[in-house]
């Protein structure tokens, strides 16, 4: 299937094997899904690796609302920018996908920063790709409509998955709930949106949290206009 040109501003995905050769030097910690990894108000000590599974990245407003702000895949750094800053993290990050993280202390990542320069390439580019991400989300939540942005993330799970010649999309462990957070809405609103594009002829809403999209062509063309 043809790739969609649509910018990434959710997901993660560093996938580096740079941090292989000083895993040695961190200590290994498990976490299982759904566990609190960092906390609001946490000053990060030690710098994260996600040597496997899911990380999420989210903030809670004070009356409660909950907004997903990415989602870091496995071989990528996280919680790295509050490490770097020293300031407590207004954050949080919780365990999306069983995983296994290695934490190195500040001495040792200013000693492996000296004496492993990829490290430090990998850090740049990880901090590099993050800031674009979140200038993506940014501006998608400032400049596009809501049917923009729900086509654009149907769009970006079009990229990420091999798919069959039916394009059947899985959004895997994604709830409604988790897709509007991504997208700045309300459930309710976003299942309105979505019932509205099925009507359209543009997709059609499956069991099993699947849609099948019916006009790529079509669809694509709703994104920027």
């Amino acid at each position: 299937m043809p790739v969609q040109q649509i910018d990434e501003f959710w997901r993660i995905k560093v996938d580096s094997d740079a941090w292989d050769k000083v895993l040695h030097l961190g200590m290994q910690q498990k976490f299982k899904q759904g566990e609190r990894v960092v906390y609001p108000g946490e000053r990060v000590t030690q710098l994260r690796y996600l040597h496997s599974g899911a990380m999420r990245m989210k903030r809670t407003s004070l009356d409660g609302n909950e907004k997903i702000i990415m989602h870091v895949e496995r071989n990528s750094l996280f919680s790295e920018v509050p490490f770097f800053t020293g300031e407590h993290i207004s954050s949080y990050f919780t365990c999306h996908k069983d995983a296994v993280v290695y934490s190195f202390s500040r001495d040792t990542v200013d000693d492996m920063l000296v004496t492993h320069p990829d490290i430090a390439k990998d850090i740049i580019r990880t901090l590099s790709l993050k800031v674009s991400v979140l200038c993506n989300q940014l501006a998608s939540l400032g400049l596009d409509t809501l049917e923009q942005r729900i086509v654009k993330f149907i769009l970006l799970r079009y990229n990420a998955a091999p798919l069959s010649s039916n394009e059947i999309i899985s959004l895997g462990s994604l709830r409604m709930k988790d897709i509007a957070s991504i997208l700045g809405v309300h459930r309710a609103t976003l299942y309105k949106a979505l019932k509205s594009l099925e009507k359209l002829g543009l997709i059609k809403m499956l069991s099993e949290n699947r849609l099948q999209i019916l006009n790529i062509d079509a669809l694509a063309a709703n994104a920027y206009h």
